[in-house]
């Protein structure tokens, strides 16, 4: 993955967790938790997010993972379905994980 695409990918990442910090701050209040909260509810599973929000889904296909499917549809024509949902998936836990390990850092953020 060359440097531009790379520095992109972190970009989208962000801006899948700030999009799920809001939803979140919406569904569930402003809470000092919050990030934590979403990501021990999406940790092993991203459908986890699912029934923290009680949506059915909304949340994480039609947004959350719909922007990584934007990112990754910009870089990897070619690919088929199959491929470009394992990789929409790959790049949700990794978002996911981001979050995790920058829980602190994005409740400070969004609350201050």
């Amino acid at each position: 993955m060359k440097k531009s695409e790379r520095e992109l990918k972190e970009s989208v990442i962000v801006d899948m967790n700030d999009f799920l910090m809001d939803y979140g701050a919406k569904k569930l209040g402003n809470r000092d938790d919050l990030a934590e909260v979403i990501y021990n509810a999406a940790k092993d599973d991203i459908k986890g997010l699912d029934t923290l929000f009680k949506d059915n889904g909304e949340a994480r296909e039609h947004f959350y993972q719909a922007v990584g499917e934007g990112f990754l549809s910009d870089y990897d024509n070619g690919q088929s379905a199959e491929q470009n949902e394992k990789k929409s998936e790959s790049l949700a836990h990794e978002a996911i994980n981001y979050l995790g390990n920058h829980e602190k850092q994005l409740d400070d953020w969004k609350f201050n």
